[in-house]
C-alpha cells in the first residue's frame, strides 16, 4: 500500500486523486500531532493545578519556536516539491542536504537561546513564580533536547514534498504511541524511573520525538538522500537563503494571526467570564471546519510545486483551485450541521444558558463566514508552496491588523454592539481575506518565481 504513495505520479492524470493521496494521511498526522500535547495535559492533570498551568503556558512558549520551524519547512518543501517535479536530482540533493544543515542550525539556537530566554518569556505570559519554575523545567529539557523535534519535523516535511504523506503519518503515530507509554512511567517514577513531575512530560516527549526521527532518518536516507551524500559539497548557501526568504513571511503570516486573536480576546473579556467561555467553545466548535484545511491547503503547495518544476503552470493552478473546491463542499456540510445544532452544540462543553445563547450566537454569526476559508487558506499555501509568500503575508497582516482589530474597536466600544460586534469582527475579515487571496492568486505572479 504504501509504495502505492511513494511512486504515484502527481504531475498528470486526475487532479483529485493526488489531492486526495495527499490530504487524508495529512489529516491523520495532524490529528496524531495534536495527541503529544493532549497526552502530556492528561498526565500532569493528575499533578494538579499548578502544573496544569505550567504545561499550558511552556506549550505556549513552544508553539512560538514551533511557529518559526514550521516557517523553515515550508521554505523547505516549495524546494524540495519544485526540483522534485522537474526530476532535477542533483538540485533536490543540494536542497535536502541544505534543510538538514538548515535544521541543525535551528535546533542549535533552540537549545542554546531557548533556556536563556525561557523564563522572561513566561513571566511576560503572566505567570506566576510557582508556575514558571515548572515551566522552566519542562521547556529546558524540551529545548535541549528539541534536536529530535526539529529534524522530524523537517524530515517529515521534506517525504510530503516528494509525494509520501502516509509514512510521516505512520511515524507520528508510532512517537505519539510511545510518548503515551513513557507519560506515567516519568511523571509518576514508576519502576526504576525517577518521578519527574512537569519535567517527566518533557523527558517523554523529547525521548519519543528521538525514535520517531531515528524511524524518519531512516526511511530518507534509505529511500532519498543516502548518507554518503550528506557532504559540504552538497551545502547551497543560496539555496539555504532561499529556504528563508520563503518560510520567514510564512512564520511571520502565523504569528500575525495568533496575535490578533488575542488582541479579539481582550474585547470579548469586556463582556465577561460567560462571554469568554462562549467565545472560546465557538471557537473550537468552528475550528474543526480547520482540520480538513490544513490537509488540504498543505496538498495543494506540494502538487502546486511538483507541477511547476514540471512546467505545467495550468494544472498547477487547476490543482489549487481544485483544492479550494474539495475543502468548500467539506466546509459547507460542517457549516450546515453547526447551524443546525449551534446551541447542542455549545452545550456540551457548557451548559450555562448565557454560555449556551452567547457561544450559539457566535456559530450564527461567524460560521457562514467560513466558506470563504478555502479560498485564503488553501491558495495562501498555494502561493507559499510555489516560494511566493510575500503577498500572501501582506493581505493577512492588512486585512487582520488593518480592518478585524479596528473593527472590533468600533463595534464594541463606538458602536457598543458587546460580544456580537467581536464575532461581527470576525466575520466581515474572514470574507474579505479569502476574496482578495483569490484575486492575489488569479494574477499568476506566483507562476513565474524561480527557484
Amino acid at each position: 500500500m504504501f509504495e502505492r504513495y511513494r511512486s504515484a505520479d502527481l504531475t498528470s492524470g486526475s487532479l483529485i486523486k493526488p489531492i486526495l493521496w495527499l490530504a487524508v494521511p495529512t489529516v491523520a498526522g495532524n490529528l496524531l500531532q495534536s495527541a503529544f500535547n493532549i497526552a502530556d495535559m492528561y498526565f500532569v492533570s493528575r499533578l494538579g493545578t499548578a502544573a496544569i498551568a505550567a504545561v499550558s503556558v511552556a506549550n505556549l512558549t513552544i508553539w512560538l519556536v514551533w511557529t518559526a520551524i514550521v516557517g523553515v519547512a515550508i521554505g523547505s518543501q516549495a524546494l524540495v516539491t519544485r526540483f522534485h517535479g522537474a526530476r532535477d536530482e542533483a538540485s533536490l540533493r543540494r536542497a535536502m542536504t541544505t534543510t538538514l544543515a538548515t535544521a541543525a542550525a535551528a535546533a542549535f539556537l533552540m537549545a542554546v537561546g531557548g533556556p536563556l530566554a525561557g523564563r522572561p518569556l513566561l513571566r511576560l505570559l503572566g505567570a506566576e513564580a510557582d508556575v514558571v519554575d515548572l515551566a522552566y523545567g519542562y521547556i529546558t529539557i524540551f529545548f535541549f533536547g528539541g534536536f529530535a523535534f526539529v529534524f522530524m519535523v523537517m524530515i517529515n516535511a521534506m517525504l510530503r514534498g516528494l509525494g509520501d504523506s502516509v509514512t510521516p503519518t505512520v511515524i507520528v503515530a508510532g512517537a505519539v504511541t510511545l510518548n503515551i507509554l513513557l507519560d506515567p512511567v516519568f511523571i509518576f517514577g514508576l519502576g526504576p524511573a525517577p518521578a519527574l513531575g512537569v519535567r517527566g512530560a518533557a523527558l517523554a516527549t523529547v525521548l519519543a520525538y528521538a525514535v520517531g526521527l531515528a524511524a524518519a532518518a531512516a526511511v530518507f536516507t534509505r529511500r532519498h538522500l543516502p548518507w554518503r551524500a550528506l557532504v559540504p559539497a552538497n551545502l547551497s548557501g543560496r539555496m539555504a537563503g532561499q529556504i528563508l526568504t520563503i518560510g520567514v513571511p510564512a512564520s511571520a503570516q502565523m504569528l500575525i494571526r495568533a496575535a490578533a486573536a488575542m488582541v479579539l480576546v481582550g474585547f470579548v473579556a469586556l463582556a465577561g467570564t460567560a462571554a469568554i467561555a462562549a467565545y472560546g467553545v465557538g471557537g473550537q466548535l468552528t475550528g474543526l471546519i480547520l482540520m480538513p484545511g490544513f490537509a488540504l491547503a498543505m496538498s495543494a503547495a506540494i502538487l502546486v510545486g511538483q507541477n511547476l518544476g514540471a512546467g505545467k503552470q495550468e494544472r498547477a493552478e487547476r490543482t489549487a483551485m481544485a483544492s479550494v473546491g474539495i475543502y468548500a463542499a467539506v466546509a459547507a456540510l460542517m457549516i450546515v450541521a453547526l447551524l443546525a445544532f449551534a446551541p447542542r452544540w455549545v452545550a456540551i462543553f457548557d451548559d450555562t444558558p448565557r454560555v449556551v445563547e452567547l457561544g450559539a450566537l457566535y456559530i450564527y454569526i461567524c460560521a457562514p463566514a467560513f466558506i470563504f476559508v478555502p479560498l485564503g487558506m488553501v491558495l495562501s499555501r498555494s502561493m507559499s508552496g510555489a516560494g511566493v509568500s510575500v503577498p500572501p503575508l501582506v493581505v493577512t497582516a492588512v486585512v487582520l491588523l488593518g480592518v478585524r482589530i479596528p473593527l472590533a474597536y468600533v463595534f464594541t466600544k463606538v458602536l457598543g454592539m458587546g460580544v456580537a460586534g467581536v464575532y461581527w469582527a470576525v466575520t466581515i475579515p474572514t470574507v474579505l481575506e479569502g476574496s482578495i487571496m483569490y484575486a492575489v492568486f488569479r494574477t499568476g505572479i506566483w507562476k513565474h518565481r524561480k527557484l
